[in-house]
């Protein structure tokens, strides 16, 4: 393997661990995060047990997505990218940004700074340095 290939892979293995933790935080957690009370201007023991329900479900959704996807990155960057695989390049770059833009902005709108909108967009300089180092290291398709 080209050592610039190796070096993203390393770089990627990190951001694929943030991810799974980012989505088992969110999975287990028992409460809706401190942003989105004050976003909703209530404690979770204050919202009707109908909203709690809802807004937690929302968190465990996000959580179990991003665990998916973050194991999905560990097996696409062992499997594939590490290999050289061009394909495995643009499948984590497409993910990343279809999956994790949108909730980065979502994130930033609701909670601002103070929310995981900032980890989030480190994660995907992150994921996009990891692109830039990789480039021209993988054989031709």
């Amino acid at each position: 393997m080209e050592k610039r290939v190796k070096i993203a892979a390393g770089i990627l293995y990190v951001f694929a661990a943030y991810i799974i933790l980012f989505g088992v935080y969110y999975l287990l957690t028992p409460r809706i995060m401190p942003y989105h009370e004050r976003f909703l201007g209530k404690t979770f023991e204050e919202l009707d047990p109908k909203t709690a329900a809802l807004s937690l479900a929302t968190m465990k959704v996000v959580g179990a997505l991003a665990l998916s996807m973050g194991i999905g990155f560990v097996m696409m960057i062992r499997l594939y990218f590490s290999k050289g695989d061009p394909y495995a390049r643009w499948v984590i770059l497409v993910m990343s940004l279809v999956a994790l833009a949108p909730i980065t902005v979502v994130a930033f709108s609701i909670g601002g700074i103070n929310s995981p909108a900032r980890s989030l967009s480190i994660s995907i300089l992150v994921m996009l340095s990891a692109m830039i180092v990789s480039r021209g290291g993988f054989k031709k398709p």
